[in-house]
């Protein structure tokens, strides 16, 4: 099974990576939230939210590519330490395509449920988007 759920986080953040919604969806449970560092006490998203975040993503960095370094997996999990880069090619957050790479780390902890991911746990580490595109912190 834990190479089933290696497979499974491969496929969803390629999907994710290219912008296929109905990809990445079937990879989730219907009721699947991502979770920052602080877990459900912090900040949350549903698939709803997600996909608009990824349709502006796309747009906005047409190339993003995230590198899986590692992968660990058992029969309910699936976690990857990774490198995200994208290069600004259209608008986002108000500002206009630069051409800059950004690039930042991520570590995702997925639990799976019934072969779909059903809660992500992700930490980001690295200076902002927005702030590597600008040199200034994003705006609230």
């Amino acid at each position: 099974m834990s190479k089933a759920n290696e497979d499974l986080l491969r496929r969803a953040w390629a999907a994710y990576d290219v912008g296929d919604v109905e990809a990445f969806a079937a990879c989730l449970t219907d009721d699947w939230r991502e979770y920052g560092p602080e877990g459900p006490a912090g900040w949350s998203v549903d698939l709803e939210h997600e996909i608009k975040v990824m349709e502006a993503n796309r747009i906005a960095f047409s190339d993003k590519h995230t590198e899986i370094h590692h992968i660990v997996a058992n029969d309910t999990m699936v976690g990857c330490n990774c490198t995200v880069t994208a290069t600004h090619t259209g608008p986002y957050m108000g500002l206009e395509a630069t051409g800059k790479t950004i690039i930042y780390y991520e570590m995702m902890f997925n639990i799976v449920r019934d072969g779909k991911l059903a809660e992500t746990w992700a930490m980001t580490e690295g200076v902002g988007i927005y702030e590597q595109l600008t040199g200034r912190p994003a705006p609230e």
